[in-house]
């Protein structure tokens, strides 16, 4: 997969991936890595802009303010770095991934299941493709079956930080 498959988030994007990355460069900015605070409210703005561009010029990536599959992954893997746990509430209870969801948050949830099922074997790989479809939903029940959490096929906050936990601490 290229940074051309899949959109990158910016302004204007609203949802669960902008919220938990904003809480992300949040624990950057905490760290002194960038000077940007930003309201975790899930809305893709200018300031959020502002803190992406200040992360990827500490990160040494190419500067637009977007959070393509380079900026996304140089967080989550500071994060991993850092054994930082992420337990982030979400601004709005509608903010989640579903069946009929697709972009760059599917398919780095979709990889990072698939990191998961490697080291176990009740789960098995899905295709990463981007799109929230049927076999992301069962694999998603089945994560939440065997990590104890609400099974209803969606990532939320509590399955989206499960997720990232897991695949951290492999």
């Amino acid at each position: 997969m290229n940074n051309n498959n899949f959109g990158p988030l910016e302004i204007g994007n609203v949802g669960i991936a902008v919220n938990k990355m904003q809480a992300y460069l949040n624990m950057m900015q905490e760290r002194g890595f960038i000077k940007t605070k930003l309201v975790e409210d899930g809305k893709y703005g200018e300031t959020t802009a502002n803190a992406v561009r200040e992360w990827q010029a500490y990160s040494g990536l190419s500067i637009d303010g977007k959070i393509n599959l380079t900026t996304w992954n140089s967080l989550v893997n500071k994060l991993r770095e850092l054994n930082i746990i992420t337990n982030v509430p979400v601004y709005s209870r509608s903010y989640y991934l579903t069946q009929g969801n697709q972009g760059l948050d599917v398919f780095k949830m979709q990889e990072y299941l698939n990191e998961i099922a490697a080291k176990n074997n009740c789960l098995r790989p899905i295709p990463l493709d981007g799109t929230f479809g049927p076999r992301t939903t069962t694999m998603v029940q089945q994560y939440q079956y065997l990590y104890d959490l609400i099974i209803d096929g969606t990532i939320g906050k509590n399955t989206w930080d499960s997720i990232i936990n897991e695949r951290n601490a492999l």
